[in-house]
């Protein structure tokens, strides 16, 4: 951690950017559009994946409400975003916190949902290109929101 973070910086940078970020997918996620897009065979979708999702018992623990293991487990990688941020700040492209921030967001949006979607939709799912660049918009609001959110509160 630099000298100048202090842990209540990397707390307060966490829950905000954490709450920022959970707020964002629920909307980006949750949505009338996104559900049918995603949950239905209308455009595509793969039934294995619709099956995990809504049939397939134990559901997906995301599905729980409230999913208090999915939202530690979110407020978590959040943490690791912002000590990722604490340490690679001065090196990330921009001078203020914008352009900082969305290379965070770069950075998040490659190695954790770019990776993400090629393991899983794409590879275990079979899921149609299409659908993955939809979802990949999503997560890039998302990584966005999160990104921008830690470099302002650590600026």
């Amino acid at each position: 951690m630099s000298p100048a973070a202090s842990w209540r910086s990397v707390i307060v940078a966490t829950l905000v950017a954490g709450a920022l970020m959970q707020a964002a997918t629920a909307l980006v996620w949750m949505n009338p559009l996104t559900t049918r897009l995603i949950l239905t065979p209308e455009f595509g979708q793969s039934q294995k994946l619709i099956n995990v999702w809504r049939l397939w018992e134990p559901l997906p623990r995301i599905t729980q409400q409230p999913s208090v293991p999915m939202i530690a487990g979110f407020f978590l990688f959040t943490l690791l975003h912002v000590l990722v941020y604490l340490r690679l700040a001065p090196v990330f492209p921009g001078r203020g916190w914008v352009g900082k921030g969305l290379s965070l967001a770069l950075g998040i949006w490659v190695f954790q949902y770019g990776y993400f979607e090629f393991f899983t939709p794409f590879n275990q799912y079979r899921e149609p290109l299409p659908l993955i660049a939809y979802e990949l918009g999503l997560q890039g609001i998302m990584a966005a929101v999160e990104g921008l959110a830690i470099a302002r509160v650590l600026r």
